[in-house]
């Protein structure tokens, strides 16, 4: 007989602080800047008497946010792959890959702590697919894993007419549809991973934005080297296509991480022209503890140009 679900609790408590020479307006910039990023997360499984797993997962903020629920979903696992519902990254999203990087911390294409210390949100940097969508209220498949290769798809119906869900506005319009393709695998003695992902959004009252976005790493030796690419069409007359990319390289010995990492942004119309470049470490104190220190320059089309280090311990549980 299947056991009954039980719940594990986890989490992580991250804290950084930074010392910011930033050429915006003093009153807008910080000298330094305390980066925070806390999260309880629930889960539980049980695997059926047919050998199918059903499971959930509830993530909640650790401290005051206006999307205080983060992804909260149901799943069904099998020998046909894993079946989804609920609040979460969409396909495109969750199967994506980036340059490597010793820290996501301060880091250029990151989870962590939205946007950099040269201004607004608007200069954010991702190569993910779909990253604007959030955690949508959608109906996820993932295909098994053979010889390394995956793929999945995913739909976020329009929010507060398809979606009868309170957290579906966070697809900020209409329906989203996504996919995304993974391979992990070897060459020889090196490490390959291959992603590609593609996110429609049909925004309310406008145009259909699109992403596209392509990803490569490779690794041997303890090296990792790769980038990743995703261009975003607007759909929009007058309106250029956005750019963005980053390039990493990074070696690890030990509890020890180190990488280099550059990224731009680009797009003619809105005289979007950034670039971001990083010298990152890690050090693994223990088991889910980590210190992470960080040296970046940011260089904006507006030359207001932020330099920064910074430091970061990061607590997993």
């Amino acid at each position: 007989m299947a056991e009954p679900i039980s719940i594990s609790v986890g989490g992580n408590s991250h804290w950084g602080i930074a010392i910011v020479d930033n050429e915006m307006n003093s009153d807008t910039s910080d000298d330094i800047a305390l980066s925070n990023d806390v999260e309880l997360r629930f889960a539980g499984s049980t695997v059926l008497d047919s050998g199918v797993e059903v499971g959930v997962r509830i993530e909640i903020e650790g401290e005051q946010s206006g999307d205080q629920g983060d992804e909260t979903y149901m799943y069904l696992e099998g020998s046909f792959g894993i079946i989804r519902v609920g609040n979460d990254d969409p396909a495109s999203y969750a199967m994506g890959t980036a340059a490597p990087y010793a820290t996501y911390f301060y880091g250029i294409n990151t989870p962590y702590w939205v946007g950099s210390f040269s201004g607004p949100n608007s200069n954010w940097h991702t190569t993910f697919a779909g990253t604007s969508v959030g955690d949508s209220a959608s109906v996820m498949y993932f295909s098994p894993v053979i010889n390394g290769f995956q793929f999945g798809v995913s739909y976020a119906p329009e929010a507060g007419a398809e979606a009868r869900s309170g957290t579906a506005d966070r697809a900020k319009g209409n329906d989203v549809v996504a996919a995304g393709a993974r391979y992990d695998g070897a060459f020889g003695e090196a490490g390959v991973t291959v992603a590609g992902g593609y996110a429609s959004h049909d925004m309310e009252g406008g145009p259909t934005v699109t992403d596209t976005a392509l990803g490569v790493v490779v690794s041997m030796s303890g090296v990792s080297v790769g980038g990743s690419y995703m261009v975003t069409d607007p759909d929009t007359d007058g309106v250029d296509d956005l750019e963005q990319y980053d390039v990493g390289i990074s070696y690890g010995e030990g509890p020890w991480t180190i990488s280099l990492n550059y990224g731009e942004k680009n797009q003619d119309s809105a005289g979007t022209d950034n670039t971001y470049a990083r010298l990152l470490g890690n050090y693994n104190l223990g088991p889910g503890i980590n210190l992470a220190g960080a040296l970046g320059q940011d260089t904006l089309a507006s030359d207001e140009n932020t330099s920064f280090a910074g430091i970061a311990m990061a607590i997993s549980f």
